[in-house]
């Protein structure tokens, strides 16, 4: 496999279960070490196409490459020596311990060296002593997600990665996400959450009845939503720039306080805040992405 070798790649991808389409047309490619997120609402595809790209289901139509090779699920395990893989609420066997699984993973895939493992289990502390039928929800998937990194794999494949995790554990699993791509990793994931995807991913790929309707870059859709821009004057007739959305006005202890928010040119905003008379304060903060992503979601990709 050359280096320009997309390591994850479906081409014109459907999958039919009778006469519906649980994946219409899918097409993605990605490189050695991104980090790409996969979002969408329950029943969009987004399992269909992990279950495709792990080999668990073989296509209708297209084709699903890993590594520069095709999937099928007859080879599909030759590839599962190089991903390490997770899913929320994954069924994970119920008389062994998690130490027992965790060794057995090491053991099939040959590591010998333990120090990696060591650092997901003091990073995550999970509960390795009880069989995981014993196991709360939260637990089990902490082990879920150290046994798809355990074995230092090329690419991880993580479908709804964090469910089940407390907000400490979410921020473990992203600082995580962030030191496996330094070592050149390949992270696709799905997730219902969209700041998740937002502080760990490159890219988000926008699921929608089958159909992969966006491939938008992190720092676009960042841009999409725009700044919440928040100045305090003592100027009160004061009017808000050119491109304002959602103005509010309030008046309080002789203080105008003007609200909008911008997704113009910065040059302009900036033009327009040194022309502000007796600018008292002024507030910058991220705009909601989850209204621009639902926005997003709502006006694309309504063909079926």
């Amino acid at each position: 496999m050359s280096d320009t070798t997309p390591v994850i790649e479906l081409v014109d991808v459907t999958k039919r279960f009778g006469s519906f389409k649980a994946v219409s047309k899918a097409s993605v490619a990605i490189s050695k070490g991104e980090v790409v997120g996969f979002v969408g609402a329950n029943g969009a595809g987004k399992t269909t196409a992990i279950s495709m790209l792990m080999g668990f289901i073989k296509p209708t139509e297209g084709t699903v490459r890993l590594f520069g090779k095709d999937v099928t699920p007859q080879n599909a395990h030759r590839s599962h020596e190089r991903i390490g893989y997770a899913a929320g609420d994954m069924e994970l066997p119920a008389t062994l311990t998690g130490r027992q699984y965790l060794d057995f993973l090491l053991r099939q895939s040959g590591t010998k060296d333990r120090s990696w493992l060591q650092a997901l289990t003091e990073r995550f502390s999970p509960d390795l002593n009880k069989k995981f039928k014993n196991l709360s929800r939260g637990n089990k998937q902490k082990i879920a997600l150290i046994a798809a990194f355990a074995t230092d794999p090329d690419v991880v494949i993580l479908d709804e990665p964090s469910s089940g995790l407390d907000p400490a554990m979410q921020e473990a699993f992203l600082e995580l996400i962030k030191e496996v791509q330094a070592r050149g990793t390949t992270v696709f994931m799905s997730s219902h959450y969209l700041q998740e995807v937002m502080s760990a991913c490159s890219r988000v790929i926008l699921m929608k009845n089958g159909q992969f309707i966006e491939d938008v870059d992190t720092q676009q859709l960042m841009a999409m939503g725009g700044k919440r821009i928040t100045i305090k004057s003592g100027y009160r007739p004061t009017k808000p720039p050119k491109k304002a959305e959602d103005v509010e006005t309030t008046f309080e202890n002789d203080l105008l306080t003007l609200s909008f928010v911008y997704k113009g040119d910065v040059s302009e905003l900036q033009s327009w805040l040194a022309a502000v008379k007796q600018l008292k304060d002024i507030e910058v903060s991220e705009y909601n992405l989850e209204e621009t992503f639902h926005s997003l979601y709502e006006t694309e990709g309504n063909t079926p």
